[in-house]
């Protein structure tokens, strides 16, 4: 197994850091700071380089520093075992960040760079691998079945070359393809038009499909002090469901199958009674919080047996929202590991036995 650790993380014109040089333990950091001190923009940094995306940002230059042209995240590896395409070690992983225009000149809004040599995002991704933990986590239960796929999606683009085209491709296909059937629907267009943007809806949303399904089965494998079960419930994609709702697609302008339905379902199990509930609609608030600790720490599993890699947990202002019994359960499953964990508290240095603390 690799025992890659991230050891320097250098930021630039980020959120609210001009500039700031940070150095990890290769076991638990602490960074300690007030509210709007610029916490959860290290998180957003790491979880950037590891994935390619911003957890936050729903524009590329929000994550720019105001009035700057450019922004920059580095980090540096602390071992040389992973190895580029190229052959040859892996320590430097950098996002550029623009506002589309540098200098005057028309540009991308990100730009990756390994070793300083650039790279396609696709390529990019999954370098090394990470669990994020945010106090918007805990909606993940109860919360939309968007949610519930945005986790599905960020353990799976980790891991998948093929998931990561898939369903980047399916995404593009679906805005097409809606777009298609609003032009159906006002009579601009025949239901013919339709038939290509079908063949490549189908074969992506299949895969992506297959892939979740077996992370699911996963999942409700992984051992935890508490008793749960996970059901997916994907909305099947197949020609003859497309045939199927073809006409109530056209009415609604908009498609109704495929992997951007889909959900899953956690289930506890009710000792009184014996039997499997939903966590969501019968849980209390405790149990459907242990729910997604189980399902945090299943991914950070998955992520490790798929790719016998360490995987770094980010854990950003989380253990202020569990009780204590739940703290104590986080940081036992965290021995061992990697972690990065935020907090305005200083109280959690009582709780983290942190081998270095930052104080912004």
């Amino acid at each position: 197994m690799d025992n890659l650790r991230l050891k320097q993380l250098s930021l630039t014109n980020f959120r609210l850091h001009r500039s700031l040089i940070l150095d990890f333990s290769p076991q638990t950091t602490l960074i300690l700071g007030l509210n709007a001190s610029g916490k959860t923009a290290i998180i957003e940094a790491l979880y950037l380089l590891a994935t390619g995306d911003s957890f936050r940002a729903k524009k590329i230059e929000e994550m720019i520093a105001f009035g700057q042209e450019l922004g920059r995240v580095k980090l540096k590896m602390e071992d040389r075992k992973l190895k580029m395409e190229e052959g040859g070690s892996q320590d430097e992983l950098e996002v550029l960040l623009t506002r589309g225009v540098v200098q005057g000149k028309k540009t991308q809004y990100r730009l990756f760079s390994i070793n300083e040599i650039r790279k396609r995002k696709k390529d990019f991704v999954g370098q090394f691998k990470t669990v994020l933990f945010r106090p918007e986590d805990m909606r993940l239960i109860e919360g939309s079945p968007t949610r519930r796929r945005s986790f599905m999606d960020e353990i799976l683009s980790q891991v998948s070359y093929e998931y990561r085209v898939g369903l980047k491709t399916y995404e593009n296909t679906l805005k097409r393809r809606n777009r298609l059937l609003l032009a159906v629907r006002e009579g601009e267009q025949s239901k013919n038009a339709l038939s290509f943007w079908n063949l490549s809806l189908i074969k992506n949303g299949q895969l992506i499909q297959e892939l979740r399904r077996k992370l699911i089965d996963e999942l409700d494998q992984f051992s935890f002090p508490v008793d749960y079960q996970v059901l997916y419930r994907p909305k099947i994609i197949n020609e003859a469901r497309l045939t199927q709702y073809l006409p109530k697609e056209i009415a609604a302008g908009h498609s109704l199958v495929g992997p951007h339905k889909d959900d899953f379902q956690v289930l506890y199990l009710d000792k009184t009674q014996a039997k499997f509930l939903d966590v969501a609609t019968f849980g209390s608030r405790g149990q459907q919080r242990l729910a997604v600790l189980w399902l945090k720490a299943g991914a950070g599993a998955y992520l490790q047996a798929k790719t016998r890699s360490q995987v770094v947990w980010l854990l950003d202002d989380i253990l202020s929202e569990l009780d204590r019994k739940s703290r104590q359960l986080v940081l036992s499953l965290l021995k061992g590991r990697q972690v990065i964990i935020t907090s305005a508290s200083q109280r959690i240095k009582e709780v983290v036995k942190a081998q270095k603390t930052v104080s912004l």
